[in-house]
């Protein structure tokens, strides 16, 4: 099963050479290697079977986006920062659609991040460089990295709270 939902779940090359792995390691394990045994064709059996469950569960979960945060939520995290309902519900539009609000002058929508979705978690180096810089800092690197940085960038200058909005919109990027 876990072979399957690995496989299921995976969308870089670099799973297939772990799972071949494991496999082989599962393989002798199971018993598909070595004496004849009463059970093996019953293990082999399920094992073929539980990968293919496994496959299709993780895809299931892939495809549902079962392990990303729900649009309720984004929406709720834009708003908790002090954005109006409306405003926050268009940049939500703008990180899972790339819809670009009327307000905004980013055109290309963000890049598949950790806050979109475990299965594309990585962390870039903006993100890293912005975990313990004070405010005024962390807006200077976001405006120097344009696009969608300037983008929230200025938009947490606009806000009601843009300490709050700052916070909002790097954790909305980073994860």
């Amino acid at each position: 099963m876990l072979v399957g939902f690995l496989l299921g779940l995976s969308v870089a090359q670099v799973v297939g050479g772990v799972v071949a792995s494991l496999a082989a390691l599962l393989g002798a394990f199971l018993g598909l290697s070595g004496a004849q045994t009463s059970d093996r064709a019953w293990r082999i059996g399920a094992f073929g079977f539980l990968c293919v469950a496994g496959v299709a569960l993780g895809l299931a979960v892939r495809a549902g986006s079962l392990l990303s945060p729900s649009v309720a939520g984004n929406v709720a995290a834009w708003t908790a920062a002090g954005y109006p309902a409306d405003q926050a519900r268009s940049y939500v539009a703008f990180q899972r659609l790339g819809v670009k609000p009327e307000t905004m002058t980013v055109s290309a929508p963000p890049a598949a991040t950790a806050g979109s979705s475990a299965l594309f978690a990585s962390q870039t180096s903006v993100c890293n460089q912005l975990e313990t810089m004070p405010d005024q800092t962390q807006l200077r690197i976001m405006r120097h990295e344009g696009g969608v940085w300037a983008g929230v960038a200025a938009a947490a200058e606009a806000a009601a709270n843009p300490g709050q909005a700052l916070a909002a919109g790097i954790k909305t990027i980073c994860g």
